[in-house]
Order: structure tokens, then C-alpha cells, then sequence
């Protein structure tokens, strides 16, 4: 059985993905459902799935925007694990993203699995944040002249503009190598949560409660800003991230948003607070041993692919 490369809009295939369970959390199987059945403006996604007859036995998803990209819902049938699927499904997903101008591909998994499956495909580790009963990790491949940070391979003038569900794949990859909007937070826990982080964002966005405004350079997002849409009050209050280093312009773009809603004041609360405890390096972290403990079940928004 070969993987069908499927790309979106493609309401047909949704009952066959729509079979297996690829994520208990509602703001993914929304999100699946949008890309997938319903097809999004400006985005470039590409879902494969091995079936046998009606039944969905395996199926990936990589999420790309430019030449960056997010491999996801790698997931195989409990009952169909241990042939060879999710290699399969790998390799077709792997072979797209290069044929289309990939450069840069993460993804979120354990440190288990990345291990076990994921080391083998040209992956390394980045970014592991200590977890039970196997470390969180993001995980990147990288074509063989792309430099290993995507955000400084940005040109052109800084530019300002409003996001949306297409930039989720720039947005995780911001909080992938930059540090979010608490400075409580470590970098490698930003980075293992990034893509939850910017799908809430999305769905805050989507759901009238927040509006959203990144900073670009060229086809890079460098920066993102969230400001309160439904306060109450004359007040409102605003996040940027990374938390050091944002560009000015993306700050005054927030605080005008928040103007133009009827806002007297905007705030951000989070430039109050400590710094985060320095962490290992990254590098030093991607040296550490495994967990001996075969994981159950995988990062947010990566799942088990054995």
C-alpha cells in the first residue's frame, strides 16, 4: 500500500482522516478540519494517509508557509503499528516538502520517538524540555544550504501586517527559536508548546476575542503581538514576543489597534515580570540519553508514528 498525497481543499477525504483519533484536544480537530476538508487562503498543506479499502490506517500532515513548514499528525492505527507505515507516510510527506522549496521543517515529538523514528530522517534535535516518561523536544531538518536559524535569513524593510490561520506555520516557527511573551518561560518550554500556543492564538483571533499583528521581514515573521479585543472596560491589554528585542513598530501598530477598538489605555503586564532561570544549551541538551520508557503518547501536536 502507497501513501495518496492529498492537497487541500479536499472535503471528500475528511470522513477517511476524520476515522482516526489524531488528537483529543478540539482546537486541533478544528484545525484539521478547516485545512483539510474546508481549504485555507494562502496556504500551502499537504496531508498523506494509507488506506485499505474505507479504513484510514496511517496518516501526516506537513503545514507549510514559503519554505518553512510544520510536520504534524504523524499518527499510525494502533492495530496496523510496527509495518512500515509511518515510515512510508514519512517519506512521502519529506519528498513534497522538497520538491515544493522546503528549506527549514520542525516538528514537536519526544525524545523517545524522535529516537526511535525521527533521527532517521535527517531531524536533530533543537529545543527538549523535561517531560515523564520521555522529554519534550522540537525537532528540525534542513536542506543542506539552509543556515540553522530561518529568522535570520529575513531581508527587506520591516513591515507590519495583520495574520491569520495561514501564518501558523511562521508563527510556531518564531516560538520555536525565539523566546515568547513571558519571561518566566524558558526558551526550550516556549518552544515545545509552540504550536498549542499559536493555535489558541488563531482560535482567540477567529472566536472576536483578540486581534493579531506580526512584524516581517520579507517572507520571515520576526515578531507577533496580541492585543485584547473584549475587556469591558477603557482598559485593555496587549502581549509581544519575543519579550526582548520586539521592534518598536510592532508595538505602536498594537497600541493603535487598540485605539481604534475605543481602548484609552493599553498595557502589557507580562514586561513586569522576572526573567526566566538560565537553561542547559541546546546543543549540550541534544547529547543527553533518552528515557529508557517507550513514550505512550507524543508532544502536543505530534503523535506517535510507530
Amino acid at each position: 500500500m502507497k501513501p495518496l498525497l492529498i492537497i487541500p481543499p479536499a472535503p471528500a477525504r475528511w470522513p477517511l482522516i476524520q476515522q482516526l483519533p489524531l488528537h483529543d484536544d478540539p482546537l486541533w480537530q478544528d484545525d484539521l478540519q478547516k485545512r483539510l476538508a474546508i481549504g485555507l487562503p494562502r496556504t500551502q498543506d499537504a496531508f498523506a494517509v494509507i488506506a485499505d479499502g474505507g479504513k484510514a490506517l496511517a496518516t501526516g500532515c506537513i503545514c507549510k508557509r514559503h519554505d518553512v513548514g510544520v510536520l504534524n499528525r504523524v499518527f499510525t492505527h494502533p492495530e496496523h503499528r510496527r509495518a512500515g507505515l509511518a515510515r512510508q507516510i514519512t517519506i512521502a510527506l519529506l519528498s513534497w516538502f522538497d520538491m515544493t522549496g522546503g528549506r527549514w521543517l520542525y516538528a514537536t515529538t519526544t525524545a523517545d520517538l524522535f529516537a526511535d523514528f525521527f533521527g532517521h530522517f535527517g531531524f536533530r534535535i533543537i529545543r527538549r524540555a523535561p517531560r515523564s516518561p520521555s522529554d519534550a523536544a522540537v525537532i528540525l531538518r534542513t536542506a543542506t544550504d539552509a543556515p540553522e536559524d530561518p529568522l535570520l535569513d529575513g531581508s527587506g524593510p520591516l513591515t507590519v501586517h495583520d495574520v491569520s490561520r495561514a501564518n501558523w506555520p511562521t508563527m510556531a516557527v518564531l516560538l520555536y527559536n525565539r523566546p515568547g511573551p513571558d519571561p518566566r518561560v524558558s526558551p526550550d518550554e516556549t518552544a515545545v508548546s509552540a504550536e498549542q500556543t499559536s493555535l489558541t492564538l488563531i482560535s482567540q483571533l477567529e472566536a472576536g476575542a483578540c486581534h493579531l499583528k506580526a512584524a516581517f521581514r520579507g517572507p520571515r515573521l520576526v515578531a507577533l503581538a496580541s492585543v485584547a479585543a473584549q475587556t469591558g472596560s477603557n482598559r485593555t491589554y496587549a502581549m509581544i514576543m519575543p519579550h526582548t528585542d520586539a521592534p518598536e513598530l510592532l508595538r505602536a501598530a498594537i497600541v493603535d489597534q487598540a485605539r481604534a477598538n475605543g481602548y484609552d489605555q493599553v498595557e502589557f503586564p507580562m514586561e513586569t515580570l522576572g526573567n526566566a532561570p538560565e537553561e542547559p544549551d541546546a546543543v549540550n541538551a541534544e547529547t543527553r540519553k533518552p528515557d529508557s520508557t517507550p513514550a505512550s503518547a507524543a508532544a502536543p501536536g505530534q503523535h506517535a508514528a510507530k
